[in-house]
């Protein structure tokens, strides 16, 4: 499908500026494939049309090494895994008073 929009923010010889804010400045009703930098979690996330979801990321290590997932132990907002999706978690959680994960039918949530 063709690129029918783009807002270019600069562009330098190293790379692309994306924008950049805090949890507390998202956009309040972005359009679909919005991408961000998220100063408060330190992490790229783009919108998919429902919620922000992180972008990237993946295995990390010393060097080159490329063996650690990390995780974190608190969940502090309803979260959705994608349908026909599955997800991991490691490690003693905490769901919030309130907070809903839910794993549709057809996908499973693994927690070791």
């Amino acid at each position: 499908m063709p690129l029918t929009r783009a807002n270019l923010v600069g562009v330098k010889l190293e790379g692309v500026d994306i924008p950049t804010g805090t949890t507390a400045q998202r956009e309040g009703t972005p359009t679909q494939g919005v991408l961000r930098y998220n100063t408060t979690d330190n992490a790229f996330e783009g919108y998919n049309g429902n919620v922000w979801t992180s972008v990237g990321g993946g295995a990390t290590g010393g060097g080159s090494d490329q063996v650690f997932y990390e995780n974190d132990q608190t969940v502090t907002t309803d979260y959705t895994i994608t349908t026909n999706q599955n997800a991991v978690s490691a490690g003693n959680l905490t769901i919030n008073s309130g907070v809903t994960v839910t794993v549709p039918s057809g996908s499973r949530w693994v927690v070791v």
